[in-house]
């Protein structure tokens, strides 16, 4: 008799086990995929790109950034354009690979603009107009060299730099995603380079 109590007690005990083994299997979860770097668009495509986030955004607008889209839900999506319209809106239009446009996000997106998550000014700062935002813009492409475009500027009010009053986002002719940063008099005090794979999330430690 006692050796039948240790017998149902030993497959009591291993029964246990399995479950426990199988339960803990069950219980794993995938890891999320991995995160598809987005590079900045070049040449005949990025010109056909922001041509046709303009033309949905209407006029004033302003392209802040134009890159793939490899993370979009959306059926048919290839490229994405960020832009700011002419009333501060900030709105990224993702399009197809005919450059149709088959979504429009309004705010920043998150982990795809400059300063705060993607696109346009930061906390506080305004679009510069007028011959401010020439000068601005002007100073910005003098010191990148030919074949830069300056994509938005605004107000710079979140720098650590003595003296930063403007701030303006760039395209270098390399398609390297750029933010000059201004004084008053229009002397650029520093330019930061987006990290690889987007143009967000710029190191506002500067770099002269």
């Amino acid at each position: 008799m006692q050796n039948r109590l240790w017998i149902v007690a030993a497959v009591t005990v291993l029964s246990l086990a399995g479950a426990a083994v199988a339960i803990g299997a069950g219980g794993k979860t995938k890891a999320p995929p991995a995160h598809t770097p987005e590079t900045p668009l070049r040449g005949d495509v990025v010109t056909q790109a922001t041509a046709a986030a303009l033309a949905a955004a209407g006029s004033g607008a302003a392209v802040d950034a134009a890159t793939t889209e490899n993370d979009d839900s959306t059926a048919g999506a290839a490229y994405e354009v960020h832009v700011t319209k002419a009333d501060g809106t900030h709105v990224t239009y993702v399009l197809d690979t005919s450059f149709t446009v088959v979504a429009t996000l309004t705010g920043r997106p998150g982990g795809h603009g400059f300063g705060g998550p993607h696109g346009g000014p930061g906390n506080d700062e305004t679009p510069l107009t007028g011959d401010t935002a020439a000068k601005a813009k002007g100073a910005a492409i003098a010191r990148l060299g030919t074949g830069s475009t300056a994509d938005f500027a605004s107000t710079e009010t979140d720098s650590s730099l003595d003296g930063a009053a403007y701030e303006v986002h760039a395209t270098k002719a390399d398609g390297t995603h750029v933010e000059v940063i201004l004084d008053k008099d229009f002397a650029v005090l520093a330019v930061d380079t987006a990290p690889a794979g987007g143009p967000g999330g710029f190191d506002h430690g500067r770099r002269p």
